[in-house]
């Protein structure tokens, strides 16, 4: 079964976030919090391709719990199934600390065809947590996806963005895509997607 699991953020909705002065990290609690825009058009990607192949669709985010709300609107907009990474220990990571936790998270997920994240969070603008991923788990990575041409049960063909130029390539699976908001239109959420999200379990 063709699987591909999705990685969303929560993030907050202002750019104006104070900072803890003691532990200098957001503090997330002085402000109302959205899915990160470029993880949304991640998902919206994994839903497009589905059509097609038939894959589930996996949510994934790592935070507090306050961000199973990311993941119910994943659900909301087509996942099959979330699961949140929250701990204590994760508090305050880094894109480097963060990326260990999302490799070893595959790795417990199990077998997959494409790993999906949003080019960059807007409360970092690092772009390089995909990237990291797919370092830790010796994949392939493709940043700043244009657009999937087809896929096969062995690789993908797509374009992807560089510079003003569109390259084309053939990438082998298991691998690792990078998406914005300029791949494309976002689908709207619906009424029965609501009620699915609502009565879904979260994993943990």
């Amino acid at each position: 079964m063709k699987r591909y699991i999705v990685f969303l953020k929560q993030v907050p909705l202002s750019t104006k976030v104070e900072m803890d002065p003691v532990t200098k990290t957001l503090k997330r609690s002085s402000a109302l919090s959205q899915v990160n825009p470029d993880d949304l058009y991640a998902l919206q990607a994994a839903l497009d391709l589905r059509r097609s192949t038939g894959a589930e669709v996996i949510a994934v985010s790592m935070g507090p719990l306050s961000a199973e709300v990311v993941l119910r609107e994943a659900i909301q907009r087509g996942a099959d199934r979330a699961i949140l990474l929250s701990s204590p220990a994760f508090a305050g990571s880094d894109t480097w600390c963060t990326s260990l936790v999302l490799a070893s998270a595959v790795r417990k997920i199990g077998e997959y065809d494409i790993l999906f994240f949003g080019r960059m969070a807007i409360d970092g603008d690092t772009a390089q947590v995909g990237p990291e991923v797919a370092g830790h788990l010796n994949i392939p990575q493709v940043t700043q996806l244009v657009n999937v041409e087809s896929c096969t049960d062995k690789y993908i063909r797509l374009f992807r963005c560089i510079g003003n130029a569109k390259q084309h390539m053939e990438v082998d699976f298991p691998c690792a895509i990078m998406v914005s908001r300029e791949n494309g239109e976002l689908n709207h959420p619906t009424l029965s997607g609501w009620r699915r999200a609502q009565k879904q379990e979260i994993l943990h």
